[in-house]
């Protein structure tokens, strides 16, 4: 079955930085939370179908290589808004254990299955937690940064629930995310694997994998990210990473609108506001109007 985009991930050393900066870009940032098992700390972001992630205090995992992981993220200069960047993009599954012997077979490495649960505030203020579960499948230096997971949501309504979902820049849907990847050969493979299917579009210079949920995942090559964007792309020594994400509004007026109340330099182009990744924790982030929202996902509710 083809996979989803459940997550994003976005790297950072100072959370409550982190989260100012998304606030001024005009999203309802959850509550700080902290992973049970795991030791780090986070606040979400949820739209409609899937979410994002700000994650933090990695001197506090309880895993030796996810410390030395996510720290490894760190090698730019400080940014503005928490000194991060794009790390890791979780894919949604049903059955962590069939997926786990899948890729064994495949001949990759996953990890142990991972319980990632985290006390949440509900939208009525009691608090609940969720019963979430996850397992990366990972990547080798210099492609690290392309490592992908899957994540399990046994109680999805403690994910995906209003108010959160309610922004005042009208995002409902985080729609695709760009990769920048010096080597097509190297890394659509894995991708496929991942993702369980095989690019729709696959260039010299694009790959692209649709969803069934209508998201997407692309990969650029070099010599065409500068002429992606309509800001500057960061600078890095990454063979493989992730660059940007790109949101659907339901109405870019007021999107446009939350930005400007944030303080926040935009550039918009052709329908489409760009916000530079300086401002978003590392991450170029791209909104456009679509009034089209897919439903929040089902699953187990135990």
């Amino acid at each position: 079955m083809k996979r989803c985009l459940d997550h994003v991930i976005v790297s950072v050393r100072d959370l409550d930085a982190a989260a100012a900066a998304y606030r001024r870009l005009g999203f309802a940032v959850m509550p700080r939370a902290v992973h049970h098992n795991l030791g780090t700390a986070n606040h979400i972001i949820q739209f409609h179908s899937n979410y994002f992630e700000l994650l933090g205090d990695f001197h506090k995992y309880a895993d030796p290589a996810m410390r030395e992981f996510m720290s490894a993220r760190f090698q730019g200069e400080p940014g503005e808004s928490g000194e991060g960047g794009l790390s890791m993009l979780s894919l949604s599954c049903t059955d962590l254990a069939a997926d786990r012997e899948r890729l064994i077979a495949l001949g990759h490495t996953p990890s142990a299955i991972m319980n990632s649960a985290r006390e949440v505030v509900l939208a009525d203020g009691s608090l609940d937690a969720t019963a979430s579960s996850s397992m990366l499948n990972w990547r080798a230096a210099p492609r690290r940064w392309s490592t992908l997971f899957y994540s399990f949501h046994g109680k999805p309504h403690t994910i995906w629930y209003e108010p959160w979902q309610t922004h005042p820049n009208t995002v409902h849907t985080l729609a695709g995310i760009t990769y920048c990847s010096n080597d097509f050969a190297a890394d659509t493979p894995y991708v496929n694997d991942m993702l369980c299917a095989a690019p729709a579009e696959h260039t010299s210079q694009r790959c692209l994998w649709p969803t069934p949920q209508g998201e997407w995942l692309e990969l650029l090559s070099p010599a065409v990210l500068a002429a992606r964007f309509a800001v500057p792309v960061p600078a890095t020594p990454f063979a493989v990473w992730p660059v940007a994400l790109r949101y659907r509004v339901q109405d870019l007026s007021a999107c446009r609108q939350a930005l400007r109340n944030g303080g926040v330099p935009f550039v918009e182009q052709a329908g489409l506001i760009t916000v530079a990744a300086e401002h978003a924790a590392g991450a170029i982030s791209e909104f456009t109007e679509s009034t089209e929202a897919p439903a929040p996902p089902q699953g187990p509710q135990a």
